[in-house]
């Protein structure tokens, strides 16, 4: 929505001098153009000269970024150098060194965008006091981007990095603001990315992406709701205060990083080589008070296809599974259906939904005396399926969501409404696991109004829907995946806190892992219907001189906060 009536933010954007990164112009262009913000003056605040010997000892790590790049980044590149006057065709761009006072007296500045912290007191680019005087003169201060754990100043100079080298499956990214007259900074946005196991240039596009977004939507809100974000940024945390960060890594501890990824990248590859893996479905009976995680009895796909993303329903005595099957040699899923009776016999699976594009997570649910499904699809839409004659005949209903590309979504009526739970990814990124967008409606038909705050989640250890929702003792609870260390390796349960059209919170109060089986390697669906619990898991099988499946798998678990025991009742989908 365009104010016409209110004047654009005025930004300052501060510079190295060199050039300004993809990610950045395509954020500056965003808001430039929905009238947001104008782009005043571009500063430079060069960062300080590096010697030939110090060039010399971090030859190795320079050489490593540039063949990183060169050979397996994917997608747009986030970091691709821009000029600043081409990108920034209609702005001043002066020396902040020099033409600090310049700056200062050349009007009104709403907020200084300084993305690589080159105006800290002291801190690099030897703009001592810039930062603290630019705070002060601006409406809205200085926002920086801190990368890395605050306890590891490692992290935060070379952004995931070391991450990757230790086998880290996580990496934080905070947007900070330092108001005026404030001795500390606030994060106003905070983002948890996985890091891809053998490049650093893959996981830095994936999190610049990301980071555009983010500060695109940041900018945007700004000048739509002045009142609504001082308001959140009163309530928001503060950020923890951190050392200097080191440079690059040297030479030697280059030798010793890139022995680790070498060693790294060849036991997956003889892993690879000797073992399949392959998505199952698994189930177990009986009534629970928590997420079980006894033995289930596992159901195996042929070895040519996979099963996956089980959504049970119980027909009297019979347990109707809708879920997904993936013929490897086309990698196109389909819709099917296994039936598992009272006395455990199963029959199936049969073709339900099949499209010339790649369909998934049927998420089968009950309103108004039909089914409906909503499923996962390739077709950059959300698209809703009635019933015609259950279980086996759908059809078309409409189309809730067009032009979003949508992962797993997940309806769910709650507090009066209806919400809509999935992932939906940010240009440019390389996975769809990280946000978690909402959208609400008064019934599943639409229309769909997105979430005040969208992405309501930024965290790839549980923002990914992971199966329906679920009510205990007056309390929700989301299934979530953790797609930290791979994807699907987990799942994460998740107590909805508060959830109206402008907050959403949630905390996380269990976890069902693959840890306790050394045949597993992930689980990333969960569901119940009666007292029957049903998940996906990913098993791990021998290529060659492969045994006969025997036994039931076995999950683990790590938090225990649900009710006392005294006042549990069984899960009830909703």
């Amino acid at each position: 929505m365009r104010h016409q009536s209110r004047a654009p933010l005025r930004l300052l954007v501060v510079t190295d001098g060199a050039s300004i990164p993809n990610w950045l112009r395509k954020c500056l262009a965003a808001v430039t153009q929905s009238g947001a913000a104008t782009v005043v003056v571009a500063s430079y605040a060069a960062r300080p000269g590096v010697r030939a010997l110090q060039t010399l000892r971090r030859l190795l790590f320079s050489l490593y970024e540039h063949l990183d790049r060169l050979l397996v980044r994917r997608g747009p590149d986030a970091l691709a150098g821009i000029d600043p006057h081409a990108a920034l065709p209609n702005c001043h761009v002066v020396d902040l060194r020099t033409s600090l006072a310049r700056v200062l007296a050349g009007g009104r500045l709403d907020v200084v965008l300084d993305p690589f912290s080159l105006l800290a007191d002291g801190g690099p680019g030897g703009a001592g006091g810039a930062g603290g005087a630019l705070a002060d003169c601006s409406t809205y201060g200085v926002w920086s981007v801190a990368f890395g754990d605050a306890g590891d100043p490692r992290t935060q100079g070379t952004p995931v990095f070391w991450e990757i080298v230790e086998g880290r499956p996580s990496t934080s990214t905070r947007l900070c603001i330092r108001w005026k007259g404030s001795a500390t900074q606030r994060v106003l946005y905070s983002s948890v990315a996985a890091t891809y196991r053998h490049s650093v240039s893959r996981a830095r596009n994936h999190i610049y992406w990301k980071l555009s977004a983010a500060l695109t939507r940041t900018i945007q809100g700004l000048w739509e709701d002045p009142a609504g974000f001082r308001e959140r940024l009163r309530a928001a945390a503060s950020a923890e205060g951190t050392t200097k960060p080191p440079g690059p890594p040297g030479n030697l501890a280059m030798l010793g990083a890139m022995t680790r990824l070498a060693r790294r990248y060849a036991a997956g590859r003889w892993t690879h080589a000797l073992y399949r893996d392959q998505w199952a479905l698994a189930y177990q009976r009986g009534a629970r008070e928590r997420p079980a995680i006894d033995a289930f009895r596992t159901l195996l796909p042929p070895t040519d296809r996979y099963w996956a993303d089980p959504f049970p329903i119980r027909m009297g005595k019979d347990y109707y599974i809708f879920h997904e099957e993936l013929l490897f040699a086309t990698r196109k899923g389909t819709i099917v259906l296994s039936v598992v009776d009272d006395a455990g016999q199963i029959a199936g699976p049969i073709p339900i939904l099949e499209k010339d594009y790649h369909v998934s997570y049927p998420f089968v649910f009950q309103w108004d005396g039909d089914f409906f499904m909503i499923p996962q699809t390739d077709s950059h839409r959300v698209e809703l399926y009635r019933c015609v004659n259950f279980p086996a005949r759908w059809k078309l209903e409409r189309v809730l969501l067009p032009g979003v590309t949508a992962s797993d979504p997940t309806p769910a009526f709650l507090g009066g409404r209806w919400w809509l739970f999935a992932n939906v990814p940010a240009y440019g990124a390389t996975w769809v696991h990280d946000e978690l967008h909402l959208f609400h409606a008064d019934s599943p038909l639409g229309p769909w109004t997105p979430h005040r705050n969208n992405p309501v989640k930024s965290d790839v250890r549980s923002a990914r829907p992971a199966g329906r929702i679920f009510e205990r003792d007056g309390q929700y609870y989301r299934p979530a995946q953790d797609c930290s260390r791979r994807y699907g390796y987990a799942v994460s349960i998740n107590r909805i806190v508060r959830l109206d059209p402008d907050v959403y919170e949630e905390v996380e109060v269990d976890r069902i892992s693959p840890h306790r089986d050394s045949r597993l390697a992930g689980v990333h669906t969960f569901n119940v219907a009666d007292d029957m619990t049903v998940i996906d898991c990913l098993i791990r099988r021998r290529k060659l001189w492969a045994r006969p499946w025997r036994g039931p798998l076995h999950l683990g678990r790590v938090a225990r906060h649900y009710p006392p025991p005294a006042v549990r009742r069984s899960a009830k989908a909703t």
